[in-house]
């Protein structure tokens, strides 16, 4: 049986394992009123709490997309009774294939849905094993989700027809410890390598676009047990898992109307962290003073 190494590491000083009114979706501050939100892999597990935390915080219009036609359908299906003020689109795309790609953004085009709001969600995860058991062909389906998929997305989203001039688009990132970890994650290590490479291109695409023309934030959610965990053969007994519902509710807080919410354009952030610590006080000055800091690289050298 797969175990896992229970990793905390913290930059502040509360470590949050459950919600906390801070992050709160429902808080009128983090509204979303209005906007549109697409959320890939948001059929199960963290991306369809994801697009519920959205939801209640208000958008007008959630897209959720994945593999499964009949899965993705039911998800929307249930968020769609439970928030039937909403407009809840369920859509089946592969975001590995390019085809499936460039047919969601002409369907989304179509049903004259702009998206203000990109969640990439979506991965894959290989087996747990040496790099060189796996194979070259399971690390490469990795990258063709957790990257090049990742990257397709973007693009579209960033240069799609209609976009308002100077409205603001955001995209959320969500990667793992394993993307910058390669000790404590050993295990994971095709997962890690890609979901690294994944996060190096947000951080690059970052690098080179204003914030104020697309936010981006990468952030690990932290340890929730989901289908796509237990795939993997971990248990969800003797590991120390955080509460789904904390998941969606950090990019919330990285995508509220506050302006200081730039100061995380580019960077890598853990789920856990206290949002009041991050935006105040020692931790945030460092931030705004290194550009290296919570960014993937080697530095130092």
């Amino acid at each position: 049986m797969a175990e896992l190494e229970a990793i905390k590491f913290s930059l502040t000083k509360a470590f949050h394992k459950t919600p906390y009114p801070s992050i709160s979706p429902l808080r009128p501050e983090l509204s979303k009123a209005g906007q549109s939100v697409l959320v890939t892999g948001g059929g199960g597990g963290i991306g369809f709490h994801i697009a519920k935390a959205f939801l209640q915080a208000k958008a007008a219009t959630v897209v959720i997309v994945g593999r499964r036609e009949g899965f993705i359908q039911d998800a929307a299906a249930k968020l769609g009774r439970e928030f039937p003020e909403a407009q809840v689109v369920g859509l089946r795309c592969d975001v590995a294939e390019s085809d499936d790609v460039e047919g969601l953004w002409g369907d989304l085009k179509a049903r004259g849905i702009l998206v203000d709001v990109l969640v990439l969600n979506a991965t894959i995860v290989p087996p747990m094993a040496p790099l060189l058991e796996v194979g070259t062909k399971a690390v490469m389906e990795s990258y063709n989700v957790n990257v090049k998929g990742n990257l397709d997305m973007t693009q579209r989203f960033y240069k799609q027809e209609g976009s308002r001039m100077g409205v603001t688009k955001y995209l959320v990132h969500v990667s793992t410890v394993a993307a910058h970890n390669f000790i404590t994650a050993a295990k994971i290590l095709t997962y890690g390598l890609s979901k690294n490479a994944g996060a190096l291109a947000m951080q690059l695409i970052a690098q080179d676009t204003k914030v104020e023309d697309m936010q981006i934030v990468t952030f690990n959610p932290g340890p929730v047990f989901t289908p796509g965990a237990a795939s993997t053969g971990v248990t969800k007994d003797g590991f120390d898992w955080n509460d789904g519902k904390t998941r969606p509710v950090r990019p919330l807080r990285g995508l509220g109307r506050f302006p200081e919410a730039a100061f995380l354009h580019g960077r890598f952030v853990w789920n856990e962290w206290d949002v009041d610590e991050m935006k105040s006080g020692g931790l945030r000055k460092k931030i705004d003073e290194d550009p290296t800091y919570l960014r993937i690289g080697v530095h130092g050298i």
